[in-house]
């Protein structure tokens, strides 16, 4: 008989309750701080996390780490202001962090601050010119700002270093469909579809219905 695998919940429990005790017994560890919070953030107990980052942030103003990952939590509550603050934090103290580069990218692009985002992400690209994520956000942004060959550029460079990137074969078929290249906005979507990517089912369908007009000749 094969012994079942034990709760995940245990474990993550247990695993907080050993680092809430490492804290009590070392008060000024900045690790400790860090760990408890980052198992915190896992354990979805946000509230302490924020509060066990803000201490460790406390302990220690210059810490890059607490910093991101505190950034990181605001922008999973949605905090996306104070998310940025944090991130910009991060980025005093380690300048060349293409990780706190690009979550400002990302918050803004929720926040429809399109030129902004794109400026973080060619930060980002000009520390790491392969950076994937960048990339394919690039796309969505130079979309959003009628930068079409700018966008069908990034995409491109996406899928040539990680072909099996759903989301980019996505948003390359988006700046291909606003180019007027349908045909080459439909062989993308279905790449991310059998990439396992969710494609839109209104988008595929206009998408379709243009591909269909032209070999009609309409």
């Amino acid at each position: 008989m094969t012994r079942p695998p034990r709760d995940k919940t245990v474990r993550q429990n247990q695993l907080i309750r050993d680092l809430e005790k490492e804290m009590e017994n070392n008060m000024k560890s900045v690790m400790a701080a860090l760990r408890l919070g980052m198992v915190y953030r896992n354990a979805e107990r946000l509230e302490d996390a924020e509060i066990a980052f803000n201490y460790g942030m406390e302990l220690d103003p210059l810490s890059f780490e607490i910093r991101l990952n505190l950034s990181t939590l605001y922008f999973q509550m949605g905090r996306l202001e104070d998310g940025i603050k944090q991130s910009e934090e991060a980025l005093k103290i380690r300048p060349e962090s293409t990780e706190a580069m690009a979550n400002i990218g990302a918050a803004l692009i929720h926040m429809q601050r399109w030129k902004e985002a794109a400026e973080y992400f060619n930060r980002a690209l000009e520390v790491k010119p392969e950076m994937i994520t960048a990339l394919a956000n690039l796309v969505t942004v130079n979309v959003e700002l009628d930068e079409l060959e700018s966008a069908i550029a990034a995409g491109e460079k996406a899928i040539s270093l990680a072909p099996k990137f759903g989301v980019a074969h996505n948003n390359l078929a988006v700046a291909y469909y606003y180019h007027g290249d349908y045909d080459l906005a439909l062989d993308h979507l279905e790449k991310a579809r059998k990439l396992g990517y969710k494609v839109a089912s209104q988008f595929e369908e206009m998408v379709s219905a243009k591909v269909g007009s032209k070999r009609e000749g309409g």
